[in-house]
């Protein structure tokens, strides 16, 4: 589940991670921005707002601010363009990361951070300045392979896919083509999906989640102590030096830091998915996978999805580095491979049959490969007010038709079919927007997205009518997952949920952030929709619960050391108990000069007894 000695070799190693071809991704379900801040067109305004995605500019929604709680499982969907997984056509990784800094934000307006205004509050971050500037004054590892591309600068901040240095937001260029990553960045790893899984243990042993990355510090104002336990200033930080050896050969000390000590990436085959296709996997459900929240408890998170796909014509992995960089393309040796003069170089041209008649190949060497990424819009992570195991339920996709929001989706519950052991509490949670471009399709007021719960008539997604409430029976009598009584009751009561009257009937005056916890009490299978955006011509918005007898294994952490302890406390109790009526006994025979064998059991029995303590 998954760098080596030096540059070079790490150049080898991480390869895979830069050799790709066209394509884009979305994290669909876990709030994929795209870039995208509270806009009103189709297009994103500004690609550059915050990170690199190269993706289509009519990705991402429009605000996706959540709460999480330390345990909660979250499912995170996305589609990616080509095709990754067992096939024959592709190398691809996925690799799912997420950030807790105190400087993380979404801003206000879609411009670009500037350099000399970073603090400023009404500009997005995730990476923050210090970590730019140092990418921009560290060397670039020049052990990559950089094709026939003509970088522009030395340092990080240029590299094969961005060969100009173009900056977006604070990211740094070269840590975003490569993983893993040789120095440290502050994104910490969940899953890595790859399609050779025999790569899982390199990634998980060079994972900064275990293994911290080298530093040079100045050897004048620290000592080598004091380097060792991580004890300086950043302005002793020598990101100029960033090998052992040029570090020390200057007279500096080079150490290790950042590791994040916390347990290595889940590593995982690849889920299948066809190419030229931004839709579902196999067995028609989106590729998903079920991440467990971190007990990282903090306000401001996100999360990173980064896709990389490879071609095969070259050994990406193992056989290509700094010394097959050709402005010519030959250096790779593909005339030697397919017996004509094929060149790797942007656009070449071939003649594949020896005929005099050639053939131009629509090839960019700054993007074979190619890595792409998208980020969620800010969440936090908050300690989880139940003990029992919290499942997250939301909605994803945004106000439109299929053409309209795509490379999104349409309004649709995530998960779509939930099970749900008995007694644990499903998190029911979206959020949405009231500026989506005022012609797209949806019904109530124009632009905004809006969503509820109600469980179905005859408890069927065959009907379009809602249940009665006194017949609805997901939850107890007190808690009825009938969200509708429950925007009525905030008509009446302006603390509830924050609403203030209003039109309720689209709910149009809904506020447009839901968050509630609700325990399933009662097993069987609820099926439910959304009163607003269930148009049942245009588009469904429904979904199934089924709520299943659980067992042990579903119990908390929590629970479990409860049941232990309880356990071994009454081990205890009894033990002294035990001993209590023995020493009661034992000064009554004294006193009596009575036998003890009327009143205890043998010593075996006890023995028996008390056998788990021994």
């Amino acid at each position: 589940m998954k760098i080596s000695a030096s540059l070079v070799c790490v150049a080898l190693a991480v390869l895979c991670f830069a050799q790709m071809a066209l394509c884009d991704v979305y994290l669909i379900t876990g709030g994929g921005s795209n870039n995208r801040l509270d806009e009103n067109t189709r297009e994103r305004r500004n690609a550059n707002r915050l990170f690199d995605s190269q993706n289509n500019n009519r990705g991402g929604v429009n605000v996706q601010n959540k709460v999480y709680y330390a345990g909660e499982k979250v499912l995170l969907e996305w589609t990616n363009q080509h095709a990754c997984g067992p096939n024959h056509k592709t190398h691809c990784e996925l690799i799912f990361q997420y950030a807790c800094e105190d400087w993380i934000r979404d801003g206000v307006v879609t411009t670009r951070v500037p350099e000399d205004d970073a603090d400023n509050l009404v500009y997005g971050v995730h990476e923050n300045l210090a970590s730019y500037q140092e990418c921009k004054t560290r060397p670039r590892n020049k052990g990559l392979f950089t094709a026939s591309q003509n970088l522009n600068g030395n340092s990080a901040q240029f590299t094969r896919q961005n060969p100009a240095g173009t900056r977006r937001g604070l990211e740094c260029p070269e840590e975003r083509d490569y993983y893993p990553y040789w120095h440290k960045t502050i994104w910490r790893d969940i899953v890595v999906f790859t399609d050779q899984t025999e790569r899982c243990e390199y990634y998980q042993q060079e994972s900064q989640n275990v293994k911290g990355k080298g530093i040079c510090v100045n050897g004048t104002s620290v000592t080598a102590k004091h380097a060792a336990a991580g004890i300086f200033n950043e302005e002793d930080r020598l990101p100029q030096f960033p090998t052992r050896a040029a570090c020390e050969l200057n007279g500096n000390h080079f150490t290790e830091e950042g590791a994040f000590n916390i347990p290595p990436p889940e590593c995982l085959e690849a889920p299948w998915s066809r190419d030229n296709h931004l839709g579902n996997g196999l067995h028609g459900e989106m590729n998903n996978y079920t991440w467990t929240v971190p007990n990282h408890l903090h306000e401001k998170c996100a999360l990173r999805l980064r896709y990389n796909i490879t071609t095969g014509d070259y050994k990406a992995w193992d056989g290509a580095d700094a010394q097959q960089n050709d402005a010519q393309g030959q250096k790779l040796g593909l005339t030697e491979k397919y017996g004509y003069e094929a060149k790797f170089a942007n656009n070449p041209q071939v003649d594949p049959f020896g005929m005099g008649f050639t053939l131009q190949l629509a090839i960019n060497t700054a993007q074979f490969g190619r890595t792409f990424q998208d980020r969620s819009h800010r969440f936090a992570i908050r300690e989880a007010p139940v003990g029992a195991p919290i499942h997250a339920l939301t909605v994803r996709g945004k106000r439109g038709n299929i053409v309209q929001t795509f490379p999104s989706v349409e309004y649709d519950f995530a998960p779509t079919n939930m099970h749900v052991p008995r007694n644990h509490y499903i998190h029911m949670q979206w959020s949405g927007s009231n500026t989506n471009p005022n012609n797209n399709d949806g019904n109530g007021r124009a632009g905004t997205d809006r969503s509820n719960v109600v469980q179905c008539a005859e408890n069927s997604r065959k009907f379009v009518y809602p249940e009665p409430r006194a017949k609805s029976g997901l939850l107890n009598s007190t808690d009825v997952v009938d969200l509708a009584a429950a925007i009525i009751e905030a008509r009446l009561d302006p603390n509830s949920f924050g609403q203030h009257r209003g039109d309720m009937a689209e709910l149009d005056d809904a506020g447009t952030y839901f968050s509630r916890l609700f325990k399933a009490v009662n097993e069987g299978e609820y099926n439910y929709m959304s009163t607003r955006n269930n148009d049942f011509s245009n588009r469904q918005q429904k979904a199934t619960i089924l709520v299943e007898d659980g067992d042990d294994d579903d119990l908390s952490g929590g629970q479990i050391a409860g049941i232990v302890l309880g356990v071994l406390g009454a081990l205890v109790v009894a033990l002294f108990v035990g001993v209590a009526v023995r020493m009661y006994l034992f000064k009554r025979s004294k006193n009596n000069g009575e036998d003890l064998e009327g009143y205890m059991a043998p010593a075996e029995a006890d023995a028996n007894v008390f056998s788990p303590l021994h």
